[in-house]
């Protein structure tokens, strides 16, 4: 039989939080893109994929980060 994997308290606020955070960077990029830094703005396709992966990095480092403080938090 397969345990139960246990999930953490802090998985759900740290996923949120870096959402958060991605989503004001992605509003960022865009505000920049559209002419306010550069002359030619990005194709569509690129604004696409640079959107996502701006929301899955900060996502991601949000869970890294979740993951080293757990483990800190464990060895105390």
């Amino acid at each position: 039989m397969q345990q139960e994997k246990k999930v953490s308290r802090l998985r759900r606020p740290f996923v949120i939080g870096g959402a958060a955070i991605g989503a004001v960077l992605c509003g960022w990029y865009l505000y920049n893109n559209f002419g306010r830094v550069t002359p030619v703005p990005d194709p569509i396709w690129t604004r696409f994929v640079n959107l996502a992966v701006i929301m899955f990095l900060c996502i991601y480092l949000a869970n890294l980060l979740r993951v080293a403080l757990e483990f800190f938090l464990r060895r105390r």
